[in-house]
């Protein structure tokens, strides 16, 4: 067993490369080792080492394995994701560690689902909708429906929010795409997509609200279908994002289903909305008020004026009720569900119970889960009722 003061043989190009790319300074790391920033420097320069107890801390920090840091050189890059976030600084923010993580989790799980799928023998399906950004928003949104199979009768009679977003998520799982979430910064992103095929990747963003989610989930869609994935905060400036707000904006809510409701046939006025009508909008078609109104601003129902004052008076009806008084804790089968997926979490319950992968395995690819829990999240993974978080 190694002392307390060991040396450590770490690569020093390995040790760079798992500092950067998990996102963090030589400042931020130097301090979590509790050593002086010069210290780790001259050890990424090869010019001192630390102590094997340091490394384990670096380990933990960076969240890489302790024997990759004596692999001889560092691996290869990994592909950095189309950044369409819009950034008011002059510079472009750096992602944070926390991001930078969850990006490398769900390319993990990626990998080891396809590894399962082979050990099966099984083929993942194949997420083959694809369109142009030439095409009619109408057309390509019309086609996405047609392709997830959720009927406005089926969307009309969701019980509540969270029976609409795992029905949707289910949905999207069930068509080849894995679809995680993870609990990020809400100034920071509200989900990403990445192309792979078979088994592209979505993530939402747990600290946004349930429809904001929904809708989320549709715009990631959008990339997807346009095969233009990447880092998303939904903006109105990048042409992309535009794009994929307004296919998603009809997938939810269609032109002819809209304005057919009574709610809009029966409002004479062609630009104030009373708060009922909008609010009643918005349960039928489980979106948020805004989106409602988008797309009442889309269709010429209503005036930009009104849109941009009724977005302010939500702002401040939001932040109003900031903070929670109270934190919501969710049972560790839920959460990792709900982080990982029905459709993953599915596959690597299937690949224990046949074999394919061990115990050691489970753990890992839930997330360091204990197998103490594999019986309720069998239970929750395999049932049709919604889990909420």
């Amino acid at each position: 067993m190694a002392s307390r003061g060991q040396e450590s043989f770490a690569t020093p190009s390995v040790l760079i490369w798992a500092r950067e790319s998990a996102g963090y300074s030589v400042e931020d790391a130097a301090k979590r080792i509790q050593i002086k920033p010069a210290k780790l420097l001259a050890t990424e320069a090869g010019e001192s080492r630390i102590t094997v107890r340091q490394l384990r801390a670096l380990s933990e920090f960076y969240k890489r394995p302790l024997a990759f840091f004596y692999l001889p050189s560092p691996p290869e890059k990994e592909q950095e994701l189309h950044d369409f976030r819009r950034h008011h600084e002059t510079q472009v923010k750096p992602l944070s560690p926390n991001l930078k993580l969850e990006i490398r989790k769900a390319r993990f799980r990626r990998e080891k689902a396809i590894e399962i799928y082979d050990e099966l023998d099984a083929v993942p399906e194949r997420f083959t909708l694809r369109a142009s950004t030439t095409e009619d928003v109408k057309a390509i949104a019309e086609r996405i429906r047609n392709f997830l199979g959720v009927t406005i009768e089926q969307q009309t009679a969701f019980k509540n929010e969270y029976s609409a977003l795992n029905t949707w998520r289910d949905v999207v799982e069930s068509r080849g795409v894995l679809v995680f979430q993870a609990s990020l910064k809400k100034s920071e992103i509200r989900g990403f997509s990445i192309w792979e095929n078979p088994l592209p990747i979505i993530l939402l963003n747990t600290k946004e609200t349930v429809y904001s989610r929904i809708f989320t989930l549709l715009h990631e869609i959008a990339h997807l279908t346009l095969r233009a994935a990447g880092l998303c905060d939904l903006s109105d400036t990048d042409k992309i994002e535009v794009l994929c707000n307004s296919i998603a904006g009809e997938a939810l809510v269609p032109e002819e289903s809209l304005l057919s409701e009574e709610a809009v046939t029966g409002n004479n006025s062609q630009t104030a909305w009373p708060e009922r009508s909008l609010a009643a909008l918005s349960s039928r078609f489980s979106v948020s008020r805004e989106v409602v109104l988008r797309r009442l601003l889309t269709l010429k129902r209503t005036t930009p004026a009104f849109y941009q004052s009724k977005r302010a008076e939500w702002k401040k009806e939001f932040e109003a009720r900031q903070p929670k008084s109270e934190k919501v804790i969710i049972p560790q089968p839920v959460k990792i569900v709900s982080h990982h997926g029905k459709a993953y979490t599915r596959l690597v319950l299937n690949g224990y119970y046949s074999e394919a992968i061990n115990a050691i395995d489970v753990s890992e690819y839930l997330g360091g889960v204990k197998l103490k829990y594999l019986p309720k999240i069998e239970e929750v993974a395999f049932k049709n009722s919604a889990y909420q978080e």
